[in-house]
């Protein structure tokens, strides 16, 4: 019984930190709650050299301390719990530290002992990873290791992302987090040079994607060197930008007869050049959610500040308009636009406001919404209001504002506005 509260039940597994046990938390002798503990092989420990120890768990308690409550709430429940961490004076001066306890196996594994899974399932998976990793990218944090042994499903069939230990925040004068570390197999290119950013973690993610569609890759079969005497990263970085990736779509049917977006999106992220990828885990979340609700994969924004522009952490404003427009593409899929529109209802622009990107964004998703309900002149007022602005200054991407084009024309169309239908499909059929 570690610090009169936590009981010890069995070894879950050990390593160069340490031992974590599988155990209980009690209080005044009452159970609690079932615990994982970590307790450090080193020790004569104090309050100066213990923090060394717990760098991972210090970043992920500061991760889910920073999460704002009901905007990240559905990231944070993919992310492992920190409970409790100190120093045990009675057992050498030890270190401990206690963690939610998840039951579950590694993803794939876990997958591949269910059998062949459906692109849905897949796809709910990724989501789910997206979400958790949401909250770190907002944050200006990095994880640095993903891969199948650090992504877990729990017996609830929740997906928990662990293993922060080479988690760290992005520098905000470089504007990535410095230090070549990883798992060669899944490290980002960038980041056997020192320079990793968000769009590293949707490297090791399209990896972990592609091995989930395809049953393999062609970096599992790289001859990576493990020979830690000697500096191979120029060599591994040449065996990066060698690795070729067929579209997943030639060996998974499903992909090839339903869902023929999914090739451009997971080979984006497999880009070696990280401005070509998705900027973050929340931008390839709204990517895949917009493909899903028919529409176009949207283009290539910079991952990567330019080299005169210092980096800065992505705000909390742009943060929670990713997150609420996260939920307003699954909504649309979902085809439940009355909620869309009550949503977004309090953030719609006046008429005569000038339109920032926000704007433009609320007023396509609800020209969506009403033309969902069959409300159309509610849709095309919207969507008239964001083709005036569009044509002072560029606020969506092309492919965005031509879909907006589009259904405009369908609402003029159903007015019997025939005239003005036609302008708006020329003008759709230019920027295509």
């Amino acid at each position: 019984m570690l610090g009169g509260k936590y009981k010890l039940l069995d070894v879950q597994a050990g390593g160069a930190f340490g031992t974590v046990f599988r155990a209980e938390q009690y209080f005044c002798r009452r159970k609690v709650r079932p615990v994982a503990v970590k307790v450090s092989r080193q020790t004569g420990l104090n309050e100066e050299t213990a923090p060394s120890l717990f760098g991972d768990a210090l970043i992920l308690a500061q991760l889910l301390a920073g999460a704002t409550p009901g905007l990240d709430d559905s990231g944070r429940r993919h992310l492992v719990q920190i409970h409790d961490m100190g120093l045990l004076p009675e057992h050498d001066n030890r270190a401990f530290l206690v963690m939610e306890y998840v039951d579950g196996s590694p993803l794939l594994s876990h997958m591949r002992a269910a059998g062949r899974i459906s692109v849905a399932i897949g796809l709910r998976v990724l989501k789910q990873i997206c979400r958790g990793l949401a909250l770190v990218h907002g944050q200006g944090a990095v994880h640095r290791d993903l891969k199948s042994d650090n992504i877990l499903v729990d017996r609830r069939g929740l997906i928990r992302i662990v293993d922060f230990g080479l988690a760290a925040y992005a520098d905000p004068l470089l504007g990535f987090a410095p230090g070549s570390l990883g798992t060669f197999t899944y490290m980002a290119p960038e980041t056997l040079e020192g320079r990793s950013t968000p769009a590293s973690d949707v490297y090791g993610l399209g990896l972990l994607l592609y091995e989930l569609f395809t049953g393999g890759g062609p970096h599992l079969t790289a001859p990576w060197s493990s020979d830690e005497t000697v500096d191979r990263r120029e060599e591994h970085l040449r065996l990066k930008k060698s690795l070729r990736f067929p579209p997943p779509s030639e060996v998974q049917n499903e992909i090839r007869n339903d869902y023929r977006w999914l090739d451009a999106l997971i080979l984006r992220c497999l880009e070696f050049e990280p401005e070509k990828r998705f900027a973050d885990a929340g931008k390839l979340l709204s990517a895949l959610e917009g493909c899903e609700a028919g529409e176009p994969l949207p283009p290539s924004e910079p991952a990567v500040p330019s080299a005169d522009a210092p980096a800065v952490a992505v705000s909390r404003a742009d943060a929670a308009a990713d997150a609420l427009f996260r939920e307003v593409r699954r909504l649309l899929a979902a085809r439940a636009y009355e909620q869309v529109i009550d949503r977004l209802d309090v953030h719609r622009p006046p008429e005569w406001a000038v339109l920032d990107g926000m704007g433009a964004r609320t007023l396509r998703a609800l020209g969506q919404a009403y033309l969902g309900l069959g409300d159309l002149p509610a849709a095309r007022d919207c969507l008239e209001q964001l083709r005036a602005a569009q044509k002072e200054q560029i606020l969506l991407p092309r492919p965005d504002y031509a879909a907006a084009l589009s259904d405009l024309f369908k609402c003029y169309r159903g007015l019997g506005q025939m005239e003005q239908a036609r302008t708006c499909q020329e003008e759709a059929r230019k920027l295509l």
